[in-house]
């Protein structure tokens, strides 16, 4: 009865427009209070209960039928709009890491899916900071291919920890612990909703390699906030990629298929230069 009516008082909602969650008392519709079945009960609030049980020998007070009208329709309200809800849950995961500065730097790429069934709608992802990692990400040279070399399309800005346009941001916050760093990315700075099993991909922080050893797990706390959700919090890791690992992390920056794996990797690596040319790899290992 309880969670059928949700603790809503059916006076209250329907008579009254009260629609919070009040403090109340089982109320027996017949005065019995020894019938104890599921019809004979309503839950109302103290002043709906005292005004039921009183039953005033001059003014027409609440009758049994009224109550149980008004009771059954609170629940068939509760039923209908607790039903209709829809499950809002996001799913947070380090995609790849991207190696800059020739494997000296490094930062993340998250993907923030939508595993619910609602559109999630401005939702901000706050990352926390461990010591020695920026919010900001280490950028890299502006530079394209051209057929047979690379040109230079302007200052090389790879060494410097710049903030992306639409990339992480630090901030203190009281999510992991009382004045803590923050990364936290915004959303709504480009979208304000995703879709169920929609997700988007988030790029920044910044990580020494000297600091953050080849092989060693990741693990990194989160929490996600958005419109009409509960603030979702866990953690994520991955482990940091050793040797030949960090080519597959991009791997078509060096003319290798998207989906390439560690063992066609290495043989195209012990490949003759006659029959297949050497992925350009020497400048990052």
């Amino acid at each position: 009865m309880l969670l059928k009516s949700r603790r809503r008082c059916c006076l209250c909602f329907w008579l009254n427009g009260i629609d919070d969650v009040v403090k109340g008392q089982i109320a027996h519709l017949d005065q019995d209070s020894s019938n104890s079945s599921f019809e004979n009960l309503a839950f109302l609030c103290f002043e709906h209960h005292d005004e039921y049980d009183s039953r005033p020998n001059v003014s027409k007070g609440l009758q049994q039928p009224e109550v149980t009208q008004w009771r059954d329709e609170l629940y068939k309200e509760m039923e209908y709009r607790f039903r209709s809800v829809r499950e809002r849950k996001v799913e947070v995961s380090i995609v790849r890491f991207e190696p800059v500065e020739h494997r000296k730097t490094f930062r993340l790429v998250f993907r923030l899916k939508n595993v619910g069934q609602a559109t999630i709608v401005n939702a901000t992802l706050s990352i926390r900071l461990p010591q020695n990692v920026t919010a900001n990400s280490p950028r890299k040279q502006t530079r394209r291919k051209s057929s047979d070399s690379f040109i230079n399309m302007g200052l090389d800005l790879s060494g410097f920890e710049m903030q992306e346009i639409f990339g992480f941001h630090e901030c203190t916050e009281d999510f992991f612990e009382p004045g803590g760093r923050v990364a936290t990315y915004d959303m709504h700075a480009i979208n304000q909703g995703l879709l169920p099993d929609h997700s988007l991909e988030i790029t920044g922080l910044g990580f020494r390699s000297d600091e953050f050893q080849d092989g060693t797990d990741l693990c990194l706390e989160y929490r996600v906030d958005a419109n009409d959700m509960d603030p979702q919090r866990g953690t994520v890791s991955r482990q940091i990629p050793t040797g030949l690992e960090w080519v597959l992390q991009d791997p078509e920056k060096y003319g290798l298929p998207r989906n390439i794996t560690l063992e066609e990797l290495e043989a195209k690596i012990d490949e003759s230069a006659d029959d297949q040319p050497r992925p350009n790899i020497e400048e990052d290992f």
